[in-house]
């Protein structure tokens, strides 16, 4: 991953408007040639009410019902599941479109990217939380037991309702892995299990938690992190040493390109509690100290991990060639992408970046559908590591295409 391809947040904006949605993205847009790398999800934003995807599909309830709401199903792991799925649900969506009078949407630019970068940032950060939800929580997860909020509780651990009400669900979650050998040890010698938190379950909590706190200042709107920072803290605090990012060899916890990371970062940071004890014991039998976190720390090394997993495992071109002939490409491109019913692809494609190529592909896939219907064929499906290595053999798999006859004069 290109150091120069991360840069969320120096110059925050902590929410982004459109006239139907309301998201707290904070992410800033990346300084990178048109159509290369991470777009702009604040752009993706508009250009989802822009492009009519919101008629059909709503964000947390405001939208369309025709397809599926985006802020509530799981966020797709990189570029590559999200430009896949919309590929492989494109024919579908151009008969809907159809069906209800929609102009199918195009893209130009990198817009195609900005949309992308929106959807796979979308759940970023967290839904407002269920105070009577976190109310029954705190009881049910034994942590009335030591520790008092309203009034009421322990007192072995520290009161929750000293805390400051403004302060972030991170930081509280990150208090929460801090204190982490002292609260295990605790738990463990009291007879009870180790709480463990699922779904929006940690965030409820902390709902509950921020309600009783004092108000000795204004609350503090949670920075998007910085991962460049966060690629810093990966390697200081011994993460590297037990886990890869979309890794060549298995290393001694999961790869974190791959592993299962959806949901908002408190939501990440509740599993990260979950896999405490177990991460705890692996750290011991190696030698490793526990990491303590400070500040922002834990926020931008969730920042440095999302952006890492969009990028998605690069493809391969020798790969690649192989998708091209399987899937069908040069039934219509030719053997060697020149071009039989479909333009010549040596020459549009070789040296576009994959957001480009992706971006063309969508543009055209309702021309491409209708010749495919005609010579009876079916649409070509493509998992994510395929179109990852179909982009790749597109870039530069074919050979570097001559001057054109009336350049050559």
């Amino acid at each position: 991953m290109k150091s120069q391809a991360i840069h969320m947040g120096n110059s925050i904006r902590h929410f982004a408007h459109s006239t139907l949605l309301l998201l707290p993205l904070g992410l800033a847009a990346v300084q990178e040639p048109k159509g290369v790398g991470l777009g702009d999800p604040i752009q993706g934003q508009t250009l989802f009410a822009q492009k009519s995807c919101v008629k059909c599909h709503a964000v947390r309830g405001a939208g369309g019902r025709i397809g599926p709401d985006l802020g509530r199903k799981a966020a797709r792991n990189s570029y590559y599941e999200i430009a896949s799925v919309m590929w492989n649900h494109s024919q579908g969506m151009t008969g809907k479109m159809a069906e209800y009078r929609i102009t199918p949407p195009t893209f130009r630019d990198q817009e195609l990217s900005d949309l992308i970068a929106f959807l796979y940032f979308l759940n970023y950060f967290d839904e407002p939380g269920d105070p009577r939800v976190g109310k029954t929580l705190f009881t049910g997860k034994h942590c009335i037991r030591c520790h008092k909020v309203g009034g009421e509780g322990g007192e072995t651990g520290p009161p929750l309702d000293a805390l400051n009400r403004g302060v972030s669900p991170l930081s509280i979650g990150q208090a929460l892995w801090n204190h982490g050998p002292a609260m295990v040890s605790a738990i463990e010698a009291s007879g009870l299990e180790v709480p463990k938190f699922e779904g929006n379950e940690i965030i409820d909590l902390i709902a509950y938690i921020r309600i009783h706190g004092t108000r000795q200042s204004a609350r503090r709107f949670q920075s998007p992190g910085d991962p460049e920072k966060g690629r810093a803290v990966f390697q200081a605090k011994g993460c590297s040493a037990c886990h890869e990012i979309f890794g060549e060899e298995p290393g001694v916890g999961p790869d974190l390109g791959r592993a299962e990371l959806r949901g908002s970062v408190t939501q990440i940071a509740g599993r990260m509690w979950n896999h405490w004890p177990e991460m705890s014991r692996t750290m011991q039998k190696v030698g490793m100290s526990v990491p303590q976190f400070e500040g922002d720390e834990l926020l931008d090394l969730f920042a440095f991990v999302y952006i890492a997993r969009y990028q998605g495992q690069e493809g391969l071109p020798d790969r690649g060639r192989a998708v091209f002939e399987g899937k069908g490409c040069s039934v219509c491109h030719g053997a060697e992408g020149k071009g039989l019913v479909g333009p010549d692809l040596q020459r549009a494609t070789t040296g576009q970046s994959k957001e480009s190529i992706m971006q063309s592909m969508w543009n055209h896939a309702p021309g491409m559908g209708a010749v495919l219907e005609a010579q009876n064929l079916s649409w070509a499906r493509l998992s994510a590591q395929e179109l990852a290595d179909l982009l790749a053999f597109l870039s530069r798999g074919w050979p570097v295409p001559g001057p054109t006859a009336e350049q050559a004069k």
